[in-house]
């Protein structure tokens, strides 16, 4: 038996749970050279990698390489450390909850910017709709569609829901990411037809969610639709951004750009027409969000009230 195509669906450790048509799931292991090789990220493969891999003389197989990768995900919190989620994608599916517990627009923009950083199409996904009016979920969607993204509802006590996402996904290589509590598991488990994920409860005191997923992992679903399910996170990394690339995130910024007349300046300096926009005309809530972004660049290492009573207690004992 030679090599054979895979997709890496899950990783534990220093084993991999590799998906092909032919062979189905298969545990396998990295090849000497490859445990070896420095890829400068946390881990040399990530979920929805292709590999190929041979059989070995026991039940597991050995991957032998990576091919290229068309695209990847990455979030990055600190300065050293750049955290590539998954590979090979067709787009991102953000998860935002209307409700217990609604997801504050900077995340989703935050997300927004990391994909189009990496060309990946997103797509929002509001869950939960069956907990706040139908003015209030238009709302939403028409606020996100104007900016020129692709937007949908879904509640997900409702298989009739369900549907219009399906169409959606349907024969592509999708990632769900959102907060704890927005629904991925439950969504899941709806397109899979039964239970992939322990769903979670939402807490009554905090009305946040608690963390369900551990790790990424590829759902194969049939028509080649596969599903790449992420843990929950409160916020999203964009350290590996440059502060232009965070501008030209925002679609309303990059139209402005599009029309400067310095070609090869992008110095965001006081006459910066996005700059201008942003001072002059820029809806508030996006202005926050852009803020809240370039102060993460700035000042990465943030000290809380928390992190200032760490100290204290652990300075007294």
């Amino acid at each position: 038996m030679g090599k054979e195509l895979f997709t890496i669906a899950r990783i534990f450790g220093a084993y991999y749970e590799i998906y092909s048509e032919g062979t189905t799931y298969a545990r396998a292991v990295l090849k000497g050279k490859l445990r070896l090789k420095d890829s400068g990220e946390r881990h040399p493969f990530v979920v929805g990698d292709m590999v190929l891999a041979e059989k070995s003389s026991g039940e597991e197989w050995v991957i032998s390489e990576r091919m290229e990768r068309k695209n990847y995900l990455t979030r990055k919190s600190d300065r050293g450390d750049s955290h590539v989620l998954c590979a090979n994608l067709d787009q991102v599916a953000i998860l935002a909850s209307c409700k217990d517990p609604e997801t504050k627009p900077g995340f989703i923009d935050r997300l927004l910017a990391a994909s189009y950083q990496t060309e990946i199409p997103p797509l929002i996904i509001f869950t939960k709709k069956d907990l706040i009016t139908e003015e209030e979920i238009e709302e939403r969607e028409v606020y996100y569609r104007e900016l020129g993204y692709e937007v949908m509802a879904v509640s997900l006590l409702s298989e009739e829901s369900i549907q219009p996402l399906w169409e959606k996904i349907q024969g592509k290589r999708t990632f769900l990411c959102g907060n704890s509590g927005v629904g991925k598991s439950t969504l899941m488990n709806h397109l899979h037809k039964k239970t992939v994920q322990r769903t979670n409860l939402i807490s009554d005191s905090t009305k946040k969610g608690k963390h369900t997923t551990t790790n990424s992992f590829a759902l194969f679903l049939e028509e080649n639709t596969v599903l790449i399910d992420s843990p929950g996170v409160k916020e999203w990394g964009i350290l590996h951004l440059t502060p232009v690339e965070l501008w030209e995130s925002f679609p309303e910024l990059r139209k402005i750009k599009e029309t400067c007349q310095e070609i090869y300046c992008c110095e965001l300096g006081s006459e910066c027409p996005m700059r201008k926009h942003v001072n002059e005309s820029m809806d508030e809530t996006r202005k926050k969000s852009l803020e809240s972004m370039i102060e993460s660049l700035e000042n990465p290492y943030r000290v809380t009230r928390r992190d200032h009573w760490t100290k204290a207690v652990t300075k007294r004992y």
